[in-house]
């Protein structure tokens, strides 16, 4: 182990074990583990009287489980009233843990609130006095001093807040402390992922620029984002990018998850500032690292952030509350939509004279002073799906509703699917990113009032000129199997977590996609209903084999901070020569025309571009990958139903096509599978006797040709190839094709009304045995 810092108050000294185990092959195995305390003649010295932690590592080829969060303890401004309601934070929590017992997860994800720092300024304000003095304009306060005292405070309270937050250690309120158990309980036993949000303390970044360039502002960041490094991410600032792959001025990482799933952690706090919420030399370094670090086998990159890319625009509502600011009528307008005058952020103003509202908008990547930058972050994503044929996921949480939405191409009916194949559908676009968002896990759900301003902002709009940007009707019903509240079926002020499973029943074994699920609160706050389900499948954008084998590089349209984005290629002339060479599956190759050949089928709506080309691509990228095993999780849809706990299954009922299914029968009781070929491992990895050393939660294995560079399984090179399992039969349900749902169900439910999608007019072609070999049959 080694020491990363010694706090200079109490002497706590923060330790760090670096542990490196190999993934196994096929079967998944228990890491077991203990913590030495030192020569401590008073630390118990038997191996069997010591506690013993353990966590769940995946095999090589078994399928990755992975639990996402966000808000993991009450605000100090929710009322005892409401927290009593709520029963305490401990259901959901409760809730999550049991799934973890029944199949463990692999990673947590944290996008934010792991920890809240909103009390520094109440706790410390006896040295912070000189800055919070009452009727001190804000141009004053940027002139105060940052002192030794002032440091030493906020240090002190830090460390302490941590300890009590997570711990249970101090002062604790009869409600907080189950959600504090159950924490202890899931950091010890689950590998964890976190992004910081409000871990400086809630808004920072948001206010106005004289503030945010105060020394006291300063001050407190750079205590906060130690701390948050110390705790969250076992490193320091002299460490985090030499050592520990973190990238840039914030805590920005690249984690791989087995061959086939990589996390794009963007640090969204502790570089923001109202111009910008990650600066533009760290943009240019983690999409340099993307390119580095993922590999060619990744089928889906989840991009972590605290707050989501897909929500409601703000700029609407902005310009609404500015107006009723200025004439005075915001208590009348909370009076009209909450029936009476109650406590909300949204018409209140913060200690430094701000409008809360206007700083909890500039929050979002939604609001106009984010605008170009967003837009940036995006094409620069969809860029990358586009070269790599990766699907693009986006968690995030904040917000305190659950949510999800997404980015599409626009169908046009004037580009031909041979040159642009994203007019084939969501499996062929690489525009498609799905957005998913959780509410808080122990924090109050969002209020009336907020949630109506979300869904009068919440309507469709063009993001460019070529994507679209919505949000699903996820909740056509809520959780008593009613309708939702006020008819908002986009968004659901209910307490949350989200899990996301790699699958691979819808493809060929060789590109698994994710599977979503969320768990919400009951409507009696004891646990988790049945949860709302959302199919993302793996992305097959063709290879456009170019005179240079490279892709077509994209128009230039968008600019942040001095970089020019990318935007699609414009329409060709109809009467102008195809360059690519390639054919899809019935068409006749020739010349590029509008109206295909004479006596030639519409290709079929979603199938990948055929060719000996793609093929040999295909099988470079696979390398000597094993084909995919159940491992402790199958593919089949009888060991999804695991996670359907309850009466039913809340499925979506997108109105749009796109990713929201019905992946399973709607509303009826699945059994659970248990789980097999679970293996203890043989041999506990030891760490020196130390004092106070953090439990390690990330398993990782040193990159022969990036030293600095860690990855979560072994070499391609070590896999034995297997024979490819033949695909399932297909069906095609809301645009594109899916496997057969064969759940084992025990007993059958009242069915509540899903909304219908209208299917594909066009079929597959039926998949033929290996022994075979036939053309594909051409149908219209």
């Amino acid at each position: 182990a080694r020491a990363l810092y010694t706090e200079p108050t109490y002497k706590y000294t923060f330790w760090r074990a670096d542990i490196t185990l190999p993934l196994p092959q096929e079967n998944e195995v228990d890491v077991a583990y203990q913590i030495y305390w030192g020569a401590d003649e008073h630390a118990v010295q038997s191996h069997s009287a010591r506690a013993t932690y353990s966590f769940r590592m995946p095999a090589q080829a078994s399928q990755w489980r992975m639990c996402v969060t966000s808000n993991n303890h009450f605000s100090r401004r929710v009322p005892e009233a409401a927290r009593v309601s709520l029963r305490g934070s401990g259901p959901v929590f409760r809730d999550l843990l049991a799934k973890h017992k029944t199949n463990p997860f692999h990673v947590w994800i944290g996008t934010g609130g792991q920890f809240n720092g909103e009390g520094v300024w109440d706790d410390c304000e006896h040295v912070l006095r000189p800055f919070l003095l009452p009727g001190l304009d804000n141009l004053r306060r940027s002139h105060v001093v940052w002192t030794g005292d002032m440091a030493a405070a906020v240090e002190r309270w830090y460390l302490l807040e941590y300890l009590r937050q997570w711990f249970g250690v101090g002062s604790s309120t009869a409600l907080e402390l189950e959600g504090q158990s159950c924490f202890r309980q899931a950091v010890e036993t689950i590998p964890y992922s976190f992004t910081p949000d409000s871990e400086i303390f809630p808004g920072f970044g948001s206010y106005i620029p004289v503030l945010q360039s105060s020394p006291v502002f300063s001050g407190i960041r750079s205590i906060g984002a130690k701390y948050y490094g110390l705790f969250q991410a076992h490193t320091v600032a002299g460490l985090a990018q030499s050592e520990h792959g973190f990238m840039g001025e914030g805590f920005h990482s690249i984690k791989r998850l087995g061959p086939y799933t990589s996390i794009l952690t963007l640090d969204t706090r502790t570089e923001r500032q109202l111009a910008g919420i990650v600066d533009r030399r760290t943009y240019d370094l983690v999409f340099g690292e993307l390119e580095a670090r993922v590999p060619p086998t990744t089928t889906n990159l989840i991009v972590v952030t605290s707050n989501p890319v897909v929500f409601p625009r703000t700029k609407n509502f902005e310009t609404l509350l500015r107006g009723a600011s200025s004439s005075g009528l915001t208590s009348i307008i909370s009076y009209a939509v909450n029936g009476r005058q109650t406590r909300n952020d949204w018409i209140s103003k913060d200690r430094f004279g701000e409008s809360m509202a206007a700083t909890k908008l500039n929050d979002f990547w939604t609001s106009g002073a984010h605008k170009s930058e967003r837009a940036f972050v995006v094409h620069a994503l969809q860029d990358f799906a586009r070269r790599r044929s990766c699907r693009v996921t986006f968690a995030s949480g904040h917000v305190n509703c659950i949510s999800a939405g997404h980015f599409r191409s626009y169908t046009d009916s004037k580009l031909d699917p041979r040159r642009h194949p994203e007019q084939r559908g969501f499996v062929s676009d690489y525009r498609s990113m799905i957005q998913l968002t959780v509410s808080g896990l122990v924090q109050e759900p969002a209020d009336g009032l907020t949630l109506r301003a979300y869904h009068f902002a919440g309507k469709s709009a063009p993001f460019d000129m070529q994507t679209e940007e919505k949000l699903y009707h996820t909740f056509n019903v809520d959780v008593n199997h009613l309708a939702p509240p006020n008819g908002n079926q986009k968004l659901l002020a209910r307490r949350s977590y989200g899990i996301l499973i790699e699958h691979d029943f819808d493809n060929d074994r060789q590109r698994p996609g994710l599977l979503s699920f969320f768990y919400v609160e009951n409507e009696t706050c004891t646990g988790t209903a049945t949860p709302y389900i959302i199919n993302i499948p793996a992305l097959s954008f063709p290879h456009l084999p170019t005179p240079n084998d490279a892709r077509p590089p994209m128009q230039k349209s968008m600019t942040y901070r001095g970089y020019t984005g990318a935007a699609a290629p414009a329409v060709e002339s109809a009467k102008e020569q195809d360059p690519y060479g390639y054919d899809v599956p019935g068409f006749e190759q020739g010349p590029f025309n509008d109206s295909p050949p004479v006596g030639s089928q519409p290709p079929p709506p979603y199938s990948p571009v055929s060719g000996q080309h793609q093929q040999q691509q295909q099988q470079d990228a696979k390398g000597s990958l094993p084909a995919r095993t159940d491992g402790t999780y199958s593919s089949s849809y009888e060991h999804t139903a695991a996670w359907v706990q309850g009466g039913g299954s809340q499925t979506t009922g997108s109105d749009t096509g796109g990713p929201s299914q019905k992946p399973l029968s709607a509303h009826q009781q699945a059994v659970y599978t248990p789980v097999h070929q679970v293996q203890p491992v043989q041999q506990v990895q030891q760490v020196q006797p130390v004092k106070q050393v953090q439990p390690v939660q990330q398993v990782q294995a040193q990159h022969p040709q990036h030293p600095q560079q860690t990855q979560q399984y072994s070499q391609p090179q070590q896999y034995s190839q297997a024979p490819a399992q033949q695909p399932q039969q297909q069906y095609v349900q809301a645009g594109y094709s899916t496997a057969q749902p064969q759940p084992p169900y025990s007993q059958p439910v009242v069915q509540t009304q899903q909304h219908e999608v209208p299917q594909s007019s066009s079929s597959h072609p039926t998949p033929q045995p290996a022994q075979q070999q036939q053309p594909p049959q051409q149908q219209h």
